[in-house]
């Protein structure tokens, strides 16, 4: 199998034909993995490859990652919906769409007094960028005053405590293949590993994190999928995310663990790509 970033705006198709660097696609031979993804540098990206993805699903390819699924899964608050019931607790939120008319939002009586020091997050960035803890009410409005500047969708939470470890499982086909903590760096609140973070491999997985991960399968379906929790200094465990498209480079170091997760990845595809085809989905 080989692997490539194709961009959007270098494939073209005419009639019934896909064509990328020239050369012909065929829904056959090639996976398209696409997930959606809305920082603000992204905006004409998202659509152009949300359309392109739907266009090359209407000739017959496979997607890895459906794009219900990536819509639905780029979005903190759509995901803790559809995991309504998780045997791990999922924090309360109030989503905000930050835009010109902000102001004219009585966003603060649906905040209460008892969630401050309050955790503010956009739904649907990245590596922990955008995430501010605010004391006080006067720093959540400059908070999402500042959010209204890119136009961006926040979440606004209560604190949990301090957070000592951001758990990544990486399930395959619902199977746990790994799983490890990735710890703050310094007094940053963010644990991301492209924000200073360390990794720590985990050899326990609690039993309501494993019901969690088959939750997750039941509900999404996927055959490769992230599932991001925080731990607290008290020990508790809150659901944070789903990455369908899940980065595991704080185990490169380790290059069996990674011929297990992405090799296994990518298996999971291959052979899912060989049922969509044996159902006679392209001729």
């Amino acid at each position: 199998m080989d692997l490539a970033v194709a961009d959007p705006e270098h494939v073209l198709i005419a009639g019934d034909t896909a064509y990328w660097r020239d050369e012909p696609l065929h829904p056959a031979r090639d996976i398209v993995v696409y997930d959606a993804r809305t920082e603000p540098v992204h905006e004409a990206a998202l659509w152009w490859g949300i359309s392109l993805a739907r266009c090359l699903q209407s000739l017959g390819f496979w997607l890895a990652i459906p794009l219900d699924r990536a819509v639905v899964t780029n979005d903190k608050f759509a995901t803790a919906r559809e995991l309504a019931g998780s045997p791990v607790p999922i924090i309360p939120s109030v989503r905000v769409n930050a835009g010109r008319d902000l102001d004219r939002l009585d966003y603060q009586r649906l905040v209460p007094d008892t969630w401050f020091p309050v955790f503010v997050k956009p739904v649907s960035w990245g590596r922990g960028l955008g995430c501010v803890r605010c004391p006080d009410r006067a720093t959540l409005d400059a908070v999402l005053g500042l959010a209204s500047g890119s136009a961006a969708s926040m979440l606004v939470q209560p604190s949990v405590g301090t957070v000592t470890a951001d758990l990544r499982v990486v399930a395959v086909e619902g199977e746990i293949v790994a799983a490890y903590d990735r710890i703050p760096g310094g007094d940053s609140h963010v644990a991301n590993v492209s924000r200073g973070g360390r990794v720590r491999v985990r050899d326990l997985v609690e039993q309501p994190v494993r019901d969690l991960v088959g939750l997750v399968h039941r509900r999404f379906d996927l055959p490769y999928v992230c599932v991001d929790l925080l731990r607290t200094a008290s020990g508790e465990l809150w659901f944070s995310e789903l990455e369908a498209d899940g980065a595991v480079t704080g185990l490169f170091a380790d290059p069996e663990a990674v011929k297990r997760l992405v090799g296994g990845r990518f298996r999971a595809y291959a052979a899912r790509h060989d049922r969509h085809l044996s159902q006679g989905a392209v001729s």
